[in-house]
């Protein structure tokens, strides 16, 4: 009969995933990932054309010597240059830290000093222990 019931999915438990997957494809997409992933499928594409036409080391030589780039080759390399550009048109910015102390003068700690008085928490018990001693329930 349980069989038969859908699994219940929490919504905490989608929301996570939703938000590791989130960040994954972020961080992806900001060092260039999809560039690779766009010129692995377009080598497949190219190797696996070649190969019907020719050798497998000729295909393997057409595809990555760059000089048959394919459509898909082309779009990927005018991105990764666009995408250059952009980021030479970003100024730099410089950032200026604190100015700090010519000199640090180290200094060592106070000595420590023994308490004349005695701890009142350190005192010896005023009573005995229970004799003999409690059991446990």
């Amino acid at each position: 009969m349980n069989s038969l019931l859908a699994p219940v999915i929490k919504p905490p438990v989608v929301f996570k995933r939703a938000a590791k997957v989130a960040v994954i494809l972020a961080v992806a997409l900001s060092v260039g990932l999809h560039w690779a992933l766009l010129q692995s499928v377009a080598w497949a594409g190219m190797f696996a054309s070649y190969a019907q036409q020719t050798t497998l080391r000729e295909a393997f030589t057409k595809t990555f010597d760059g000089k048959n780039p394919c459509r898909i080759c082309k779009l990927v390399r005018e991105g990764q240059q666009s995408e250059k550009a952009k980021e030479s048109l970003l100024p730099l910015v410089k950032i200026e830290s604190l100015p700090c102390a010519a000199v640090f003068a180290l200094t060592p700690p106070a000595p420590l000093s023994v308490p004349t008085a005695p701890d009142e928490a350190a005192s010896p018990r005023a009573e005995s222990p229970p004799s003999p001693p409690p059991r446990a329930a």
